[in-house]
């Protein structure tokens, strides 16, 4: 069986090996070098030439992931083992690479890409050194090319160093000699030079005889003489370098003492030469005149063996098997001393399978082993050659080295206690500048990365600062932490480890404070920066409700009530509890003959989820009282048509009239007011009906009775969960769990928009509608006065002008004559000849738009976007505003210079006593294209006529979206920033007496 051409690392197998050439001995022939890029990258030519055949791996299948590759061919016919290094000094060979890593040499320069390969290089020449009989340096010129000189003298110092380690590794073989596996090689390699190229002048036939006329005769032609002169100039490099010494056995290599090593090829027959080179040269000739018969190009390849007689007399074939023959005939004897050359040391003949075995082991041995991550005793002498080998990353690397720490100490220079990733990313930057400044060299990005991994190590020790944004846009100022609700050990991913960190169980804090004041703006405190929406828009307020707004009549805003039913499907059954809205007449709410329990009581759902409905206190009842209550809960309810509800009937019905109707309602209902429960000042009773109703449905589904259920615990309903303490029976808790678990779900975890899902609530209210009391709370020549934080000439309300239209005269005698009055008294002050007011009646609304800055100014507008600055205003500016969408943020006259941004929180209205409702129904657009918030009202509310009321809106906006953050910078016309939508406020005439 012929043998097949291979590569290294060998994938012989010796048992199935041809039985003629196991045992066979074989010299060893390596070429190496450098070749054109018109060779292809390929010295197997060369090699072919010598064998007679193409008997190698293209280079066009090279799928190595190493940058070098040893072709390996056999020659049976001579008995000579031919290798080939292809590597990154042939010219075809760089380019492929080249093109392959493309983008790393267009981003970081041909060095970075370059500085590695002459240590691979280095890696597998050495190989070489230590198994071949004969080496060829192939050079595509003429001159010798210095760089090997230090390749060769690292080399040398490198093989003394492993010599060793090899010849413990090589013991493992059996079958070896001892002089073998001391030395570490068969022999010590002869060194040859092969030369592609010649001078012009030398070309083809002309450096075979001397043309020059006027010169002396030689003996020996000029391509010969070319020939010593380079091995003279070799010798004396060598030499001089002390790679080659007189014993050949120490030195890395010998040159033959009495036979040629330097073959310069002149391309005489224009074949040894590239293609290109041959092409000038004929037509040189051609131009010469020194074409005598037209030559038959065979090619570089040939399919049968060559007869030696018909090879030219001058060709690098004859001149590798002058030495071939030496080498099997007497061994090379290239030690030089004053007597002359002496005996061999060292010369060994190896058979093909023990070659095998040994190249194979080496191989392995100098490729990866001594480079590998774990290392062995001679990794620092591989270490040495790459430092030898790649001088530019050695210099990179010093370089980066010194200024590496400077570039740290900049990151370093004035840290606070902590930071988070925006300025952590900024002091990098700050260090990688002054790091590439003087960084140079492919080392560079290396040292890069580490750098980065430093200023993370010092960032990552103590000094990351919680990144969670408040509501408001501040950082939280505490190092980075979890809430007291979360786990405090967590994992953190550094590399490839992970480490577990106790982070402290604090809440989020900015260190920012603001001003603010209360939903009905008589009291201001300090708030801290929010961090969560129910912060911003209701806890705040809440707690400064209790001391200074709880006293005041509120209207509710549809919120989510965890109470409602909620059939299998998840939908809502239509038996949802509302918010009890309020009807108030301001002038009777403080009769005398109302008891202080009704003017006390105020039914809130809200309220009623804080302080937890305790369903088990609710079980103790007898069961005759359960019964009778669910007699009267199957009698008909009132329909929607007859609530009261906010948006559908009017505000400002006394209470006695109130209380006339829910006994109306009462006795419809088949009860008692005071079996039914339902308070004094409310105007829906279903609210206490439903809560009923699921305690009854909760009982039936647990199954309990009169004797025990006073043992059961209970069950605690909250706006996130259920907590169920008692026995339940193994047959209805799904039931259970669809009344409150699955209801919880079922709400916005934002604020309304037009946008949100139709039936969701949010959680809280972010809004806050307050009834100050009566109009006469007002006086327009005090303004605001009362109330802290207004600037002096900002306090004031608008008045405006609302015509009476749908009312008669006769309505306002009977009715309203305090109209009447007004208007007589108006009529003796204008002069004579004025219009005649009774045909033009009309009352006032005083109307103000409140803008708060976040250090606690407070101050009213005249125009859109325009602070007031006296209380004479011009006539028609209410309407005006009114009609207008009104800024969200303006700036604040409190300070000229980078004025803060105020934000419009309150609408003040000053009902007047007449025939006429003020509806409010606000919607906010907090940026341009953005989201409409609404408070969720399905009609605009009717406000008490004679009243004061304060319309609080949010402080935050957060919808589906995330926060939509106030500006930085002031809003102008050009680049707007929200708008309370006009109609806000509007006017209904149909206002009708009970």
């Amino acid at each position: 069986m012929p043998w097949k051409p291979c590569r290294f690392p060998l994938t012989v197998d010796l048992d199935n090996l041809d039985d003629r050439l196991k045992d066979r001995q074989f010299i060893v022939v390596s070429f190496f070098g450098k070749s054109p890029y018109t060779y292809g990258g390929e010295k197997r030519r060369i090699i072919s030439e010598a064998m007679g055949k193409t008997d190698f791996i293209s280079g066009d299948d090279d799928n190595s992931e190493h940058a070098n590759a040893i072709d390996m061919s056999v020659d049976e016919n001579r008995d000579i083992i031919y290798l080939n290094l292809r590597s990154c000094f042939d010219t075809y060979t760089m380019a492929l690479k080249c093109k392959a890593s493309e983008e790393a040499v267009l981003n970081k320069g041909f060095l970075y890409f370059w500085s590695s390969k002459r240590y691979e290089h280095a890696k597998a020449l050495l190989f070489l050194f230590q198994i071949s009989h004969i080496l060829v340096c192939v050079q595509p010129g003429h001159s010798v090319d210095l760089s090997y000189v230090n390749m060769f003298k690292s080399l040398d110092n490198l093989r003394n160093k492993v010599q060793g380690s090899v010849s413990e590794l090589m013991m493992s073989i059996p079958g070896l000699s001892k002089e073998w596996v001391a030395q570490a090689r068969p022999c010590s390699p002869r060194l040859l030079f092969l030369f592609l190229s010649s001078p012009i002048s030398l070309r083809n036939t002309r450096g075979l005889r001397d043309e020059r006329k006027d010169a002396k005769s030689h003996k020996d032609p000029p391509i010969k003489r070319l020939c010593y002169a380079l091995e003279d100039q070799i010798y004396r490099i060598l030499r001089k370098a002390r790679i080659i010494t007189n014993l050949a056995s120490n030195s890395l290599f010998a040159l033959p003492a009495n036979h040629e090593f330097v073959y310069v090829d002149t391309g005489e027959h224009g074949t040894k030469m590239d293609p290109s080179t041959s092409i000038l040269n004929t037509l040189y000739n051609v131009l010469n005149g020194e074409v005598n018969a037209p030559y038959k190009f065979s090619g570089p390849f040939y399919n049968q063996l060559e007869e030696e007689s018909s090879r030219p007399q001058r060709c690098f074939t004859r001149f590798l098997l002058q030495h071939v023959n030496h080498a099997f005939e007497k061994g090379f004897y290239d030690n030089v001393n004053k007597y002359g050359p002496s005996g061999p040391t060292l010369w060994e003949i190896p058979t093909l399978s023990s070659w095998i075995q040994v190249s194979n082991l080496l191989y392995t041995y100098f490729t990866t082993t001594l480079t590998s991550a774990t290392g062995t005793d001679n990794s620092s002498a591989m270490n040495d050659l790459r430092d030898d080998m790649e001088v530019e990353t050695i210099f990179s690397e010093l370089r980066c080295k010194k200024i590496l720490p400077q570039a740290i100490s900049v990151y370093e220079e004035g840290l606070p206690p902590y930071y988070n990733t925006e300025y952590h990313n900024a002091k990098l930057l700050q260090a990688m500048s002054v790091f590439s400044i003087q960084a140079r060299g492919p080392a560079s990005e290396k040292y890069a990365e580490k750098l980065a991994a430093e200023c993370q190590a010092i960032w990552r020790s103590g000094r990351v600062r919680c990144e969670q944004l408040s509501l408001t846009g501040n950082l939280c100022m505490h190092k980075k932490h979890v809430l007291p609700n979360q786990e405090v050990v967590q994992e953190e991913k550094v590399g490839d480890k992970v480490i577990k960190k106790t982070l402290a169980s604090i809440t989020h804090s900015s260190g920012v404070q603001y001003i603010a004041a209360c939903n009905c703006g008589r009291r201001q405190a300090n708030r801290e920066d929010p961090f969560t929406l129910y912060e911003a828009n209701y806890g705040f307020y809440a707690e400064l409700e209790e001391d200074c707004c709880k006293d005041l009549n509120h209207i509710q805003f549809p919120v989510f009530n965890p109470l409602k039913r909620v059939d299998e499907t998840g939908e809502t059954s239509g038996k949802e509890t509302s918010a009890v809205s309020v009807d108030i007449d301001i002038n009777d709410s403080l009769q005398p003959s109302q008891s202080e329990e009704q003017k006390s009581v105020e039914i809130d759902i809200t309220e009623d989820l804080e302080n937890k409905v305790d369903v088990s206190e609710m079980v103790k009842e007898s069961s005759a009282d359960v019964d009778s209550r669910s007699e009267s809960l199957s009698s008909p309810k009132t329909s929607p048509e007859e609530d009261l509800s906010l948006g559908k009937d009017e505000l400002g019905t006394a209470i006695e009239q109130e209380n006339k109707e829910e006994d109306i309602q009462s006795d419809k209902a088949g009860e008692s007011p005071e079996r039914s429960g339902a308070p004094a000042r409310t105007t829906s009773t279903p609210t206490i009906q439903d809560d009923d109703e699921i305690i009854l449905e909760v009982l039936e589904n647990m199954h309990l009775d009169s004797s025990t259920a006073s043992t059961q615990s209970a069950v605690l309903v909250n706006n996130s969960s259920v907590v169920d303490g008692g026995n339940v029976s193994n047959h209805s808790p799904s039931k259970v769990e669809s009344l409150f678990t699955r209801s919880n779900s079922h709400f916005l975890p934002h604020m309304k928009t037009l946008g949100s899902p139709v039936g969701l609530k949010p959680e809280f209210a972010s809004w806050s509608l307050v009834l100050m009391g009566s109009s006469s709370l007002y006086s327009h020549s005090q303004g605001m006065g009362a109330m802290p934080g207004f600037m002096s000439s900002s306090k004031f309300l608008l008045p405006w002008e609302i015509p009476l239209t749908k009312v008669t005269e006769t309505e306002l005698a009977m009715n309203w004559p305090n109209i009447l009055e007004y208007i007589a008294r108006r009529a003796t002050i204008l002069p004579p000849g004025a219009e005649n007011t009774k045909e033009k009646i009309s009352v006032k609304v005083f109307v103000g738009f409140e803008y708060e800055c976040p250090r606690g100014h407070r101050f009213m507008v005249s125009a859109p976007g325009q602070p007031m600055k006296s209380s004479n205003t011009m006539r028609g500016a209410a309407a005006e505003l009114v009609n207008s969408d009104m800024p969200l943020y303006t700036t604040c006259p409190c300070r000229s210079k980078s004025p803060p941004i105020a934000q419009l929180m309150r609408l003040h209205l000053v009902t007047p006593k007449a025939p006429v409702h003020v509806t409010l129904l606000p919607q906010v657009q907090p940026v341009a294209g953005g989201p409409v918030f609404v408070t969720g009202w399905d009609a605009p509310v009717r406000l008490t006529i004679n009243s004061y009321w304060v319309l609080r809106l949010p402080s935050v906006y957060w919808g589906e979206g995330g926060a939509h953050l106030p500006p930085t910078t002031p809003p102008t016309k050009e680049n707007p920033c929200g708008y309370l939508l006009k109609g806000c406020i509007s006017i209904d005439e149909d206002y009708q007496i009970t």
